[in-house]
């Protein structure tokens, strides 16, 4: 019997590694992170969203978390039709990032500070080299990190957004975020409400509908106004009549 109890417990101990996860975003979490947040994936109006901005900016803030609040922004302003202002982002962003290469920073926040600013190019001009670009330093992070979160989630969309034949699959999207919903307290709600999204969006790609009603309620509990996902929400009414 104490043998079999050994057994068990070393079982457990080796599930739960399994599904250990990391995530070095929670730490940047912050109140006025999480408001700035808000107002963007929620599409409030712009006076309200840059004034929140230029709040977050001038507070006490690493160099991480300012490129992390221009790839916000930029973003904002790519989707109401500012893109020349955007680009002026893009290009803060950039030199944040530079300079957070530059710095004693652990190597992981290096890599989200690159996919950022990889993504934020991509976002802006649509460029295929730059999606491509994207598409491989998403694997290689995830390969390198697979217990990261950030990096799960952004392999996720990738798998969601690449076609078919070029390697894309919604199923496996599906698998490889759904154990994450196991640890959704060790996560920071900006990839809480990315994982949501990401969710909802593959299984609405498998047509299964009720998944995907299901999750995008739980994205849209967090944020609501996010164009891809009010695209996504107006999709899912279309099929659920």
């Amino acid at each position: 019997m104490r043998k079999l109890y050994i057994i068990l417990l070393l079982l457990s101990f080796t599930l739960l590694s399994i599904f250990a996860v990391d995530d070095a975003t929670k730490e940047f979490d912050t109140p006025l992170y999480r408001e700035l947040e808000h107002g963007i994936k929620s599409n409030e109006d712009m006076v309200t969203v840059t004034s929140l901005f230029n709040g977050y900016m001038d507070s006490s803030l690493s160099t991480f978390e300012k490129a992390r609040a221009e790839n916000l922004y930029l973003r904002y302003l790519a989707d109401n039709g500012e893109k020349e202002e955007a680009e002026k982002h893009l290009e803060k962003e950039k030199e944040y990032y530079s300079a957070i290469l530059n710095e004693d920073v652990p190597e992981v926040l290096k890599r989200i500070a690159e996919l950022d600013y990889s993504s934020a190019k991509t976002y802006i001009d649509g460029n295929l080299s730059n999606g491509l670009e994207n598409s491989n330093l998403t694997k290689k992070a995830v390969k390198d990190y697979p217990e990261e979160a950030f990096f799960i989630i952004t392999d996720g969309w990738r798998l969601i957004y690449t076609p078919q034949i070029a390697g894309g699959s919604n199923k496996n999207a599906i698998k490889n975020l759904e154990p994450l919903l196991e640890s959704l307290e060790e996560l920071s709600l900006s990839n809480v409400y990315s994982l949501y999204g990401a969710l909802a969006m593959a299984h609405y790609n498998r047509k299964d509908y009720d998944k995907g009603r299901e999750y995008l309620d739980r994205a849209f509990d967090i944020h609501y106004g996010e164009p891809a996902l009010l695209e996504l929400d107006e999709n899912l009414r279309k099929k659920m009549k």
